[in-house]
């Protein structure tokens, strides 16, 4: 989706190129110019279906370029409704301005990192992968290490086991050289990130259990809720507490309203 795919692995090592899509930037500029006049409008807006047809041919609407537009903004639109631009909550005036002053004056894909962050996933079976913002409990990827790049912070999370193995000094042991390097990797990746960006992000190292774990809680895809925790079929984990849907539950969504004769 809009060129979102996981990039075809490579020997070569190092930190994944950022996605891009110009179209995806542009659709979301003018919504954050209009946040100021007309905030609640604006949310009832972007909640409603973005298939690029008219009413009157809803047939349409699940064939050829409305639909793969449309899937591809899906993500996008998810992850717009709860970004700082748009959400006001635990924010001061000061701090939504300064975010919003930076996504308009900002390039192609630092604008698309701002709307939807990018994780790097750094683990011993290959090069980092990058993926979107996980749909998995973090319990369930004990043995990795996840750099979140949203623009405005970087944030190094170890997984359970890799914190243990760090507390336990294994990294200083000659024969644990791969450890080593394997903590090291996402270290270096931000150090490139933080000389070339302007303004420097914030960074953020944490742990599994660390209190500064929420900067990723709050911004991974609530899949395993306190509402879902117990379902059938569900994987085990500690769920995040919160009220907000899941990415899955929003594309079913826009899913019945694609095919709705009345939507």
């Amino acid at each position: 989706m809009l060129g979102l795919s996981k990039p075809a692995a490579s020997g070569q090592q190092g930190r994944p190129p950022a996605p891009q899509d110009a179209s995806a930037s542009c659709k979301f500029l003018q919504p954050v110019h209009r946040v100021d006049m007309n905030l609640t409008d604006l949310l009832g807006e972007l909640q409603r279906d973005p298939w690029p047809v008219p009413q009157g041919k809803r047939p349409l609407r699940s064939t050829g370029v409305a639909l793969s537009v449309a899937v591809g903004l899906l993500e996008f639109m998810f992850h717009l409704r709860w970004s700082p631009f748009l959400q006001v909550f635990n924010n001061s005036p000061d701090e939504s301005s300064y975010y919003r002053h930076h996504f308009v004056r900002q390039d192609l894909t630092q604008s698309l990192i701002m709307i939807q962050p990018i994780l790097y996933s750094y683990s011993f079976h290959g090069p980092p992968e990058v993926s979107l913002t996980p749909s998995m409990p973090l319990s369930s990827i004990p043995d990795r290490i996840l750099l979140m790049d949203t623009f405005f912070q970087l944030v190094i999370y170890h997984g359970e086991t890799i914190a243990q193995w760090r507390k336990a000094g294994y990294q200083e042991m000659a024969e644990y050289e791969n450890f080593k390097q394997l903590l090291q990797a996402p270290l270096d990746d931000t150090q490139e990130i933080l000389q070339t960006r302007f303004p420097m992000p914030r960074y953020i190292d944490t742990e599994h259990g660390g209190s500064q774990a929420r900067f990723l809680l709050s911004k991974v895809n609530p899949s395993q809720t306190h509402n879902n925790l117990y379902a059938w079929g569900q994987e085990t984990g500690a769920p995040i507490l919160t009220d907000d849907v899941s990415l899955q539950v929003f594309m079913d969504h826009l899913k019945k309203l694609a095919v709705s004769s009345s939507a």
